[in-house]
């Protein structure tokens, strides 16, 4: 899906699965005073073609243009592993050659997209949705594992639980999970913050243990939800997570159990292009 300010670009396809992409002109801001912005969510690799097709078109106009990545594809794979090719390189280098006026990405999983991409500022909504000031005294803030760690420990939460994974080293399955700092406190709420969930395994394992030490509620709160979480264990009716809080950067689906935070594009389209944070 892509969005330039607000409109969302319309598609057909030719019988041999070609794209026809209707024209948009009326959109695009040409007076100066407006920022063209570019809404970008990944659903597949035609979205990247597509949002080729689009940039170029505005480029035409000789008009800056901003990028807001929803969920930065390819993310995970960020770094070179024997046997698979290092692809978030290969994105981040097709996205520079598009040459956006700056690109915002929102939650990146690792500090290696922000390396990679240039004019490029990552934004943290979790940060916004979970703020120190506004926690109650019964209220605990748990971060699953080291990476949510050094997303979020500048925030200063009080009455922070840290928990360690063990992975097997040759399948990457996580066999044991533990507190590993911090003291879980008998009947407070536990708020489990990260950037990502996918089956939500870690997420599982993570509340039992915070269950069985006496939290009183538990809530995950994630910037990233996908599909896979309907095959995992987190929405089952007898899971000890009572709700997540996440955007809809990912998904949609509708939930008893899953809440989606609003997300004001243009507002931190603006904030960013007040504090200017580049990696360039």
């Amino acid at each position: 899906m892509i969005r330039l300010n607000g409109y969302e670009i319309q598609t057909e396809r030719f019988p041999n699965n070609e794209t026809r992409v209707k024209d948009f002109e009326q959109h695009i801001f040409l007076d100066g005073m407006r920022e063209n912005v570019l809404e970008f969510k990944y659903f597949n690799d035609e979205d990247l073609v597509l949002l080729m097709f689009v940039k170029k078109r505005i480029d035409e106009f000789n008009v800056p243009c901003t990028l807001f990545i929803w969920y930065m594809s390819y993310s995970r794979m960020d770094r070179k592993i024997e046997g698979d090719l290092f692809n978030l390189k290969y994105i981040c280098d097709y996205l520079n050659w598009l040459n956006f006026a700056k690109v915002i990405v929102m939650e990146p999983h690792s500090d290696k997209t922000m390396q990679l991409l240039k004019r490029a500022t990552a934004i943290y909504p979790v940060k916004d949705w979970v703020k120190p000031e506004e926690l109650g005294k019964n209220v605990q803030i748990v971060f699953p594992d080291k990476g949510a760690v050094a997303r979020y420990s500048e925030c200063n939460y009080p009455n922070v639980c840290i928990m360690e994974k063990i992975r097997n080293p040759y399948t990457g399955w996580i066999t044991d999970i533990h507190l590993k700092e911090g003291t879980i406190i008998p009947g407070s709420k536990c708020i489990v913050i990260d950037d990502l969930c996918a089956t939500g395994t870690t997420m599982y394992k993570t509340a039992n243990i915070l269950k069985e030490a006496g939290a009183s509620e538990i809530v995950l709160v994630v910037s990233h939800c996908e599909t896979k979480v309907f095959d995992g264990e987190l929405l089952k009716d007898n899971s000890p997570i009572s709700r997540i809080y996440t955007s809809k950067s990912i998904m949609c689906v509708e939930h008893p159990k899953i809440h989606y935070m609003d997300i004001n594009v243009l507002e931190y389209v603006n904030h960013c292009k007040l504090i200017d944070i580049c990696f360039d």
